[in-house]
């Protein structure tokens, strides 16, 4: 059988993430905990404010159990070769409840804990790194939408592959390039 090849240049208005990242913060429900200290729970998001600029995404969370989150990220470059998308977290702001004044005085504390808890769903995701960097690695993120993804109904292989070539912030879009067979 021949394989299906494509290359996709894909640019996501900051209208469809928002909508996106809405649904998936509907379905939260977490628990959050410095150490051992439980510091409340983090439950059916909101995204309250979302922004797109030239290497840089701003957003606001907030929760019906009480916590908000502001938070801005510098997006520093993309190595297609990793396909590692290295971030810097410029800003890091919890109110709402009990632990936000905690958490604001650790915030390489709460990345490493949201790096280990995104690591036990997708190994690989995350890694934190010194001065509030992050790297994203999409190889994870990638293989599960694949896996995921109905794609033989579409008379892909039962292994289809994908890599980002490109990905970039820009003024109210997200842009990439995906290669993709199977």
């Amino acid at each position: 059988m021949e394989m299906l090849r494509a290359r996709m240049e894909l640019e996501l208005s900051q209208a469809l993430l928002h909508t996106w990242i809405s649904r998936q913060l509907e379905r939260v429900d977490l628990p959050v905990r410095l150490l051992r200290f439980p510091l409340g729970r983090l439950q059916h998001g909101q995204l309250r404010h979302f922004e797109l600029c030239e290497n840089h995404l701003q957003a606001e969370l907030g929760f019906a159990s009480g916590p908000a989150l502001r938070l801005r990220v510098r997006a520093l470059d993309f190595q297609p070769g990793s396909q590692t998308w290295r971030l810097q977290i410029e800003h890091l702001h919890f109110s709402g409840f009990r632990g936000g004044p905690v958490l604001n005085l650790l915030p390489g504390k709460v990345l490493e804990m949201v790096a280990q808890q995104a690591n036990q769903r997708l190994p690989g995701l995350l890694a934190v790194h010194n001065n509030l960097g992050l790297e994203l690695c999409l190889e994870p993120l990638l293989q599960k939408i694949l896996q995921e993804a109905p794609l033989q109904t579409m008379g892909l292989a039962k292994n289809p592959s994908a890599r980002i070539e490109h990905l970039e912030l820009a003024q109210n879009l997200l842009r990439l390039t995906l290669r993709a067979s199977g």
